[in-house]
Parts: C-alpha cells; sequence; structure tokens
C-alpha cells in the first residue's frame, strides 16, 4: 500500500460510537424508553473508512442540550423541557493483519461515561446523575474493504445493559436493555489523492425488552454522513473541513401490554452541520476532530444542539 493511502486511512477511526444517552417521554414513569443506544451525529466525514492494522485509541466528548421535545406531529410540546448531557466516551479498536473475504478484520469495545440533568417543569421533573458509566458496546466482528477510489465496512455489536437503570429516575446512564447493532457503510474518493470524500455509514438496531417496564422499544435505522476536503498544511499536518449530516428513524413500533402507552408514535429526527479535523501525520498519528450539529425535524423527540470534540491516538 502506497504512504499516501496508509495516511489517508489514519484519518477515520471505524464505526463510531458515542452512546449519548438521551432519556426522554410523554411520562415520567415511561421516560427512559425514548433513549437509544445509538444517537445520531457522532461522525461525518470519512465516518466509513477503517483505520490500517494496528491499534487505536479514541475518546469522543460530546455536549448535547435540547430545551425542545416535539410530538408525533413535530410540534413543541409546552411542557418546560431541559435536557444537559456530557458524555465521554473510550473506544479500544484492534485492527487485525488477517484477512476475510479479502478485508481486514477488526474488533473493538466503547465504554462510555455520561453526566445527565433533566428538567420537566409540567411534571414537577428535576433529576440528575453525576459522570457514570452507562452501557457498554462490543464488537467482536467487523471488516473492511479499500480500493484505489472507495472504502467500505460492515459490522455486528452487542450493546450491553451495564448502566445503572430505573425507569423512575429519567438520569438514568443506562437504558435497561440489551441491543444488537448492524452496519453498513461506505466511502467515494473523487480524485487518486483522495483528498476528495463522500462517505456514508448506517446502523441499524434491534432491542429486547427494557426492566421494570415491560416496553420493547421499536428498531431503528440510522444514516450519518459526510463530504470533507482534505489539505495538506505541511510534512507534519494536514487539515480537513467539511459538511455533516445525519438522519434517524424507529422503524418499527414499540411493543407494550400498557393500553395507555402510544405504540405507534415513532420517533425521528435530522440535523445538520460542520466540522474539521486535524492530523498529524506520521510518526505521531494523532487527530483531533471538531463537530457542531443542529438537529431539526423531529417527533416524538427532543430537539437541540450537539457538540463533539475527538481525539484519536494510533499505534
Amino acid at each position: 500500500m502506497k504512504k499516501e493511502s496508509k495516511c489517508s486511512l489514519f484519518r477515520a477511526i471505524f464505526l463510531p460510537l458515542s452512546l449519548i444517552i438521551l432519556v426522554t417521554a410523554y411520562s415520567p414513569a415511561l421516560a427512559a424508553t425514548s433513549g437509544t443506544h445509538y444517537p445520531f451525529g457522532t461522525e461525518g466525514v470519512l465516518a466509513a473508512t477503517v483505520p490500517p492494522p494496528g491499534f487505536h485509541y479514541r475518546i469522543y466528548n460530546s455536549f448535547y442540550n435540547p430545551d425542545k421535545f416535539r410530538d408525533d406531529n413535530g410540534d413543541e410540546l409546552p411542557i418546560g423541557f431541559d435536557l444537559d448531557v456530557f458524555v465521554t466516551v473510550h473506544r479500544f479498536v484492534h485492527v487485525t493483519k488477517k484477512k476475510i473475504f479479502d478485508a481486514d478484520f477488526m474488533y473493538d469495545v466503547v465504554v462510555p461515561f455520561a453526566d445527565k440533568e433533566i428538567s420537566i417543569e409540567a411534571w414537577g421533573v428535576e433529576d440528575s446523575k453525576s459522570l457514570t458509566v452507562g452501557d457498554i458496546t462490543i464488537e467482536p466482528f467487523a471488516l473492511a474493504w479499500h480500493g484505489p477510489r472507495y472504502d467500505a465496512a460492515a459490522a455486528l455489536a452487542l450493546i450491553l445493559p451495564t448502566g445503572e437503570f430505573d425507569a423512575d429516575k429519567p438520569a438514568s446512564p443506562g437504558l435497561g436493555y440489551w441491543s444488537g447493532m448492524l452496519t453498513f457503510g461506505g466511502t467515494i474518493y473523487f480524485n487518486e489523492q483522495k483528498s476528495w470524500s463522500f462517505s456514508a455509514l448506517t446502523r441499524t438496531l434491534v432491542h429486547t425488552e427494557q426492566d421494570d417496564t415491560e416496553i420493547t422499544p421499536g428498531s431503528e435505522f440510522v444514516v450519518e454522513a459526510g463530504l470533507g476536503k482534505e489539505i495538506k498544511l505541511s510534512d507534519k499536518l494536514s487539515v480537513r473541513p467539511g459538511i455533516s449530516g445525519c438522519g434517524y428513524w424507529q422503524i418499527s413500533d414499540d411493543e407494550s401490554d400498557n393500553p395507555a402507552y402510544a405504540e405507534d408514535e415513532r420517533k425521528t429526527g435530522y440535523a445538520l452541520g460542520a466540522e474539521i479535523n486535524f492530523f498529524w501525520l506520521p510518526p505521531k498519528l494523532f487527530q483531533l476532530n471538531l463537530r457542531a450539529l443542529r438537529e431539526f425535524g423531529a417527533e416524538n423527540n427532543a430537539e437541540g444542539s450537539q457538540f463533539v470534540i475527538t481525539l484519536t491516538k494510533s499505534w
């Protein structure tokens, strides 16, 4: 592999997961059922590009502060909703030299820590939780393909209910159920130097029944995409500005035996923003990524802004 290709592959870590735990819903007793194990917006440009063989450590620091909750028609609910979330996520990645179907085989573990504060004035809800471990993700099987003008990836992951969960405490760091996640994605390069790229990554999640509530959340589908241009500033540093966008859809109804629970009110949401990535070339192999997104078009979901600071060290 050419040196330029190797350097390009270092500029993104595969299948990013921030695991920002959002806990909101239409009544305090059912508040935790509206969360998701993979909220969109974690990645954008080169989201589907896997680094070359080696060990990679990535830490995501996400700040999310939605102050609106929208109903089934997309109208804001006048409930005095406010959520303040900070999540720091530690991701440990090993891309091996083993080939399966002509693809690099890799595996990784994601450990999130969440700090949350939620307020819903209309219901008298006030709850908070200091930084504590959330639901851990194990991704034991992932594959990555690399071509002259493209990258592609596929993976299977399991999300464990390791975080503390209480249905009566909306700020719980865990969601109280298991999730399986299937990931597919690809990156297209518009020139031989691979400086212009468009990347899209999809995730499909299915869930088990939630503890205490006897509710099984509906399946979810997420798309994250980004268009970027890489600029080499020196022999030691390159910068990559870009545009990021994402969409979220709940693709099946929740399941519940509670007749008061609206099973068919599916969640949707979109976001658009910008990012910039700084990459210190070998031998340092260090990255700093800044991303800002604004959500819109939410239904049965919270809506606000997100800011993510990501640091990556590769060996």
